[in-house]
């Protein structure tokens, strides 16, 4: 009796972790295209060829003027942060972290669910594989007919949702680190404009 019991939960258990995964692998792939799609929109395309123009601009004047013409979010901050009444390149630069880090917020949205499921489903797949492979053992106990082909082939089905927990992991993980990687490109970049511009209200006096 407990044996057959056995049977029936963990064969509905393996399924329910099966369709689990596959949910978890769509929305792996809407937020990392949501997370492309938003990178694409309000950050910086071009961060040489802006870091280029910024660091040739002989005047402060020079600068904003080319961060004005940036439409990146890491520009905008720069921009705002300077015109928020500047007392001298560290209030400056505080003003800049301020806004950096409120944006690394927005820019790492969804990214803990990717490294989240980057990590565990493996281990999900792996359950359910362990599911599998006691409704095996389980059907074996109380079976007349079959024997060992009928165990091998369902160690066979259960191996099905270590493999698809692989398959959802590995796209995550790359996902988790593509975004990870634009983020800290943009958080260089923002680094990078602030020292440039920190170096400028130095060279004219305090922000004047």
């Amino acid at each position: 009796m407990i044996t057959a019991q056995v049977s029936i939960f963990a064969f509905y258990a393996a399924r329910v972790i099966l369709y689990l995964l596959f949910v978890v692998s769509f929305f792996t792939l809407a937020f990392f295209v949501e997370r492309l799609l938003y990178y694409r929109r309000t950050l910086v395309r071009d961060a040489d060829r802006l870091q280029t123009e910024l660091f040739a601009a002989p005047d402060r004047a020079r600068m904003l003027a080319v961060l004005h013409a940036e439409k990146g979010e890491e520009a905008r901050m720069i921009v705002e942060s300077f015109g928020e009444g500047i007392v001298g390149p560290e209030a400056f630069r505080e003003l800049v972290t301020a806004r950096l880090i409120a944006a690394r917020q927005r820019w790492e949205r969804y990214t803990d669910f990717l490294g989240t499921v980057g990590s565990n489903a493996p281990f999900v797949g792996l359950l359910g594989t362990v599911l599998g492979i006691m409704k095996s053992f389980a059907d074996l106990a109380v079976a007349t007919k079959g024997g060992p082909q009928a165990v091998m082939s369902g160690i066979s089905e259960a191996l099905i949702a270590t493999a698809v927990g692989l398959g959802v992991a590995i796209p995550a993980i790359i996902f988790f680190n593509i975004c990870k990687g634009r983020i800290r490109r943009s958080s260089a970049l923002v680094e990078a404009l602030q020292a440039r511009v920190s170096a400028g209200i130095s060279e004219t006096g305090e922000g004047k």
